[in-house]
């Protein structure tokens, strides 16, 4: 680049002075004649070898600029002309970090507050949606008073696309510095930029790079992906523990390893300074700390308590639309209308009897079959989308009437199997909705013991009545032994079994490993480990959905199905950069918008922004009127706070519907949240305990024990202990209860079976769920350090703060006790939830008489204030501490 005589104006700024230059330009001082200040000029070059960098780099800018923090530069402006692009920036009067220790030999309190900035300016940046991937010391700038500023978000990678050394190794960014998935040029999220605070913050710390300093990138980028670096301990054991370990958490491989944003890492650095100075290390402050990572934490954790409507939701929304997407193919999406007719399939009519003998069971795989096989049939047909299959399922018994108004389908598609010992005769319905005059009726013969055969018969049959509805040629081919499919088809019709789940999981791994090129396969694997870990909370579940989709072939890895499928994943375990590359490819592939517009919804709504979530499903709603979009519209006006325009939302929808469960478990759990709990038991129970789900059934015993219906309650965890053995939440309830009945050998021994469940996790979850039962058996201390160790990865919801108090109450620290009812009555929570047996000591304390005065709810009624004397929970810890 050839450099202009001083002084010269690039638009109406005056350069005066070089600052320095570096491969992607010139960085000058210069005044803005207009607003008479300083300013910082970075002139770019022009890329030679894209037309388009010049145009992605202003986008970018123009996004940049609206990030207005203390701890980032400010880009003023974007001037373009024909020499080149020039960044208008705020003029930082410092140096570089680097230059910075080097000059000033800073001590470590200091060292930690820099690092604290840099942390600031990051989840800012990363609450935008912004990654800046070439952190670095030289692109931190200190001032004159030792605030610092982060530079060059983003532009260095845009910059550098085309470029030779980019198009060499498929990356951007410093070597150096960058996170392995980087080097390798993976998908991105916020976590690629804590390896590179990582790296530098290690380099400030422990002085040296934890990567060496070999000249040769190629060495350096292959120690960041395959070697494990020097233990920070090893290399300064002058610093506190917790530094150390918080170093090596930045700096491991895999990204879900490291801590989950900038603001947790803040909070950690921030215990640490409060650790070398002397300061408390209380509860209550550390207690602080957490709320502030909550607040700034850009992948907002879902309120937990409410298991149904944030966690279900999100998991429904993944089955439903795998379901959905069995029956799309590979499209352009663009802003018209959704173009073409919805079909539904309505569940097979089998005449027959409900006993288990071979021939009953054989007919009931054949109807699998058949459905599997019409799911697969109706698979990438031009101008023919497919309602997914929970919809038309939760309408089985309802009059057809019923079912077609309330799926909002063009089109019905009604099979009917009749079989005889060794046959069955398929018929296939065409219906029109609007009419129910039957459009279309073929039929053929289906050997039961067939397998194959019969679901390429149903495949032919499709095909025939829907000619006007010609298939894409881009679905994958379907290739399957008879004795493997006929597995598959066991697995199938047992997938709710969920007593089973885990060794019906283990044979689709064997199956998987036999037949990977078998598309159902991995729908069916998705299905059943999200509903797994939904129902049961598996720790466990999460884990082999993501090790199974590593073995996907990859003629199929681009398929809508797994492409869904990855995306829960990256929502639930909070991934941005991941889940909104998936998205972009997904508004590539889907035909029917509406679906597009449901995820990016449940995407918006796992981030906290319900407001945009919204918008996303009523724009779904605009294109089809469908009761799960429904429902995610008042599970969103429920989370900001329209909690009676919420339970509108869904009693419109049951009204419709009386048997659609998604809609009755929220309204469910909405009532039992702001303390309605007969509503709950009188909803659930109407729903039929038979059709309703372990969580749903947890939320009926969560009723009854706040009813103090203790038998009922009682019976009622145990059947969701047996649903769901691997959770310890229902035995916790149990003891608690067993208590209260004056049981207390039957209650240390639930107890205790809660404990060995929880053992070997170390997820806040687990060991909050570990505390509880260190209270429940009487070991005080133990459960107290649980909750600390917690306090800053744990979110600040009502879930934790709720068990927090129950463990508070019970250990006797009637101070942290009460700190966190008040928290969770200032959250939402209704008081009712305190008119418990465990919390019924507090109706007779004066220290809690401006709480009951606050919430009149709290120990309503004379008999609250008896029973806290009768109280076996109440009289087991200490009553007499005045706050």
């Amino acid at each position: 680049m050839q450099t202009e005589q001083l002084p010269f104006y690039i638009g109406h700024y005056r350069a005066t002075a070089r600052l320095g230059s570096g491969g992607m330009g010139v960085v000058y001082l210069a005044t803005d004649e207009r607003l008479n200040r300083r300013v910082a000029i970075k002139k770019l070059l022009r890329n030679p070898n894209s037309g388009t960098a010049g145009e992605r780099i202003r986008r970018e800018a123009l996004l940049l600029a609206q990030l207005n923090h203390s701890n980032i530069v400010q880009l003023y402006d974007v001037v373009e002309s024909e020499n080149g692009i020039a960044l208008v920036m705020e003029y930082v009067d410092g140096s570089n970090l680097h230059r910075w220790q080097r000059e000033r030999s800073p001590d470590l309190p200091r060292k930690l507050q820099i690092l604290k900035q840099i942390c600031a300016g990051l989840s800012r940046a990363h609450s935008a949606g912004i990654i800046h991937r070439d952190l670095k010391a030289e692109n931190i700038l200190v001032d004159s008073e030792g605030t610092i500023k982060i530079t060059d978000f983003g532009i260095a990678k845009d910059l550098q696309e085309d470029s030779d050394l980019t198009r060499e190794q498929h990356v951007a960014g410093s070597w150096g510095a960058m996170s392995p998935e980087q080097a390798q040029g993976q998908p991105l999220d916020n976590r690629s930029d804590l390896f590179a605070f990582g790296v530098l913050a290690y380099r400030l710390l422990c002085g040296q790079n934890p990567f060496g300093d070999n000249s040769s990138p190629y060495v350096t980028v292959d120690r960041i992906v395959k070697s494990p670096h020097p233990p920070a301990a090893r290399v300064a054991p002058e610093l506190p523990a917790a530094l150390c370990l918080l170093l090596d958490k930045l700096l491991a491989k895999k990204p879900e390893q490291r801590p989950l944003n900038a603001a947790e890492v803040a909070a950690e650095l921030e215990a640490v300074i409060h650790q070398i100075q002397g300061g408390s290390t209380s509860f209550t402050r550390t207690h602080s700390i957490t709320a502030t990572v909550t607040a700034e934490n850009f992948y907002q954790q879902a309120d937990q308590r409410r298991r149904w409507p944030v966690r279900g939701i999100v998991a429904t929304l993944a089955v439903c639309a795998l379901g959905a997407l069995a029956a799309l193919g590979i499209s352009t999406f663009s802003d018209a209308p959704t173009s073409g007719q919805y079909i539904a399939i309505l569940q097979a009519e089998m005449p027959g009897g409900e006993d288990d003998t071979p021939s009953e069971q054989n007919r009931k795989l054949l109807a699998g079959n058949v459905r599997s096989a019409l799911k697969q049939a109706l698979a990438g047909r031009e101008g023919l989308f497919l309602v997914p299959h929970t919809e038309t399922r939760d309408l089985q018994d309802q009059p057809l009437a019923v079912q077609a108004k309330s799926l909002n389908a063009d089109l019905l598609l009604i099979p009917t199997l009749d079989c005889a010992t060794r046959s069955c005769e398929l018929s296939l319905e065409l219906l029109d909705s609007d009419t129910l005059a039957v459009v279309h009726s073929n039929s053929t013969r289906l050997e039961i013991d067939e397998s194959l055969e019969s679901r390429a018969r149903t495949l032919h049959q499709v095909d025939e009545l829907l000619p006007e509805y010609p298939a894409r040629a881009t679905a994958p081919l379907t290739q399957i032994s008879a004795e493997d499919y006929l597995t598959y088809l066991e697995i199938y019709e047992r997938r709710h079994d969920a007593l089973h789940r885990g060794e019906l999981l283990d044979r689709l791994d064997e199956l998987q490993a036999r037949e990977p090129g078998f598309p159902p396969l991995y729908e069916l694997y998705a299905e059943m480990t999200i509903d797994h870990e939904f129902n049961s909370r598996a720790a466990d579940s999460v884990e082999r959905l993501r090790k199974l989709l590593q073995k996907v072939p990859a003629r199929l890895e681009d398929t809508p199905e797994l492409l869904i499928t990855k995306l829960y994943l990256a929502i639930i375990n909070g991934q941005d950069g991941p889940a909104e590359s998936l998205l972009a490819q997904l508004k590539l592939t889907l035909p029917d918008k509406t679906v597009y517009h449901h995820l990016k919804a449940a995407y918006h709504q796992s981030r906290g922004d319900y407001e945009l979530s919204l918008r996303e499903i009523n724009s779904a709603l605009k294109l089809r009127t469908s009761y799960n979009y429904l429902v995610m519209k008042a599970l969103n006006l429920s989370l900001l706070g329209d909690m009676p325009a919420a339970n509108e939302v869904l009693q419109q929808t049951i009204a419709v519907n009386g048997k659609a469960i998604p809609a009755i478990s929220m309204l469910a759990a909405n009532m039992l949240d702001t303390g309605k709990p007969d509503e709950t038991i009188r909803l659930l129970s109407e729903a039929g305990l038979d059709r309703i789900g372990p969580m749903d059934t947890y939320n009926l015993c969560l009723a009854y024990y706040i009813q103090k219906e203790y038998n009922q309650s009682q019976q009622c965890f145990t059947k969701v202990s047996s649903l769901a053995p691997k959770d310890a939440d229902p035995l916790l309830y149990r003891a608690e209860i067993a208590r209260e009945q004056q049981q207390p050998e039957k209650a240390e021994e639930l107890a205790q079976q809660a404990f060995e469940l929880t053992r070997e996790r170390r997820d806040w979850e687990g060991l909050l769920m570990q505390a509880r039962a260190y209270a429940e058996l009487g070991e005080a201390e133990k459960a107290v350090e649980n909750l600390i160790s917690i306090r800053r990865i744990a979110p600040d919801d009502l879930y934790v703060n709720y068990a927090r108090a129950q463990v508070y109450i019970s250990t006797g620290d009637l101070l942290s006790a009460k700190a966190h009812i008040r928290k969770t009555l200032e959250q939402g929570i209704s008081p009712i939830w305190y008119c418990t047996a465990r919390f019924v000591k507090i109706c007779n304390m004066p220290s809690f008489d401006d709480l009951r005065q606050q919430y009149p709810g709290l120990c309503a009624g004379k008999e609250h204030h008896q029973q806290a004397d009768e109280s076996q929970i109440a009289r087991s810890g200490e009553t007499s501490v005045n706050l």
